[in-house]
């Protein structure tokens, strides 16, 4: 059996509600540049992924060079968002990081966003994580399992030491690809979507460490 000893995050929806200025950047972006865009394009190509790899999920007729421009333009208006405090910090994930630290457990976040640690230093919690991990740290996104492999490494741990939070079709995948357990946290009611984590949540209200610990021990 395997002891718990890490805990890596994802941001954008675990930690941070950042989906609403997220999308709205996407939806200005995409209506510019003259593509449908609505939530199942959001969630199915889009969420969770790096963002030159999901406006280029989108764009797919698109050249390289008009995609990053795209990107860039997108990520402009998110910045905008976020320097002006539009987005809030889950108060259940506030409380479940408060419960880890308690039991020594080593936290990180990786995300596929660049500004993961701007996000997190905005709302004052950035010190809570041994390890912040963006998406230009890795040469391949989620859901390759780059990302939450990087993490655990700045842990000093191995990939079955730790368990991922995530609420993405994609980070799901990459924490499976690198053989880590996985905790889906669904806020929309679309279990489904989720169904290859190893444990679904509703709220991290509603996940307790003895929960992980007996799913690492399976």
């Amino acid at each position: 059996m395997t002891l718990l000893r890490g805990v890596i995050f994802d941001l954008d929806g675990v930690i941070a509600d950042t989906v609403p200025a997220h999308f709205a950047a996407w939806k200005q972006m995409f209506a510019e540049e003259g593509y449908a865009f609505d939530e199942r394009v959001y969630h199915d190509r889009v969420d969770g992924r790096r963002r030159f790899d999901g406006a280029q999920a989108v764009m797919v007729d698109a050249s390289p060079d008009r995609v990053s421009a795209a990107a860039s333009r997108k990520d402009a208006y998110f910045l905008k968002q976020i320097e002006q405090g539009q987005f809030e910090v889950f108060a259940d994930t506030l409380n479940f990081l408060r419960a880890c630290r308690a039991e020594g457990l080593v936290l990180a976040t990786a995300s596929s966003s660049r500004n993961a640690r701007l996000v997190l230093e905005k709302a004052g919690i950035a010190d809570k994580f041994a390890a912040i991990v963006g998406g230009d740290d890795v040469s391949n996104g989620k859901p390759h399992p780059d990302i939450f492999l990087l993490a655990a490494k700045r842990l000093g741990l191995p990939p079955e030491a730790c368990v991922v939070i995530e609420d993405a079709i994609s980070g799901v995948a990459a924490a499976k690809a690198g053989g880590f357990r996985c905790i889906g946290i669904d806020r929309t009611g679309q279990t489904e979507r989720l169904a290859g984590a190893d444990l679904i949540v509703e709220s991290l209200s509603r996940l307790k460490l003895c929960d992980i610990e007996q799913l690492m021990g399976k």
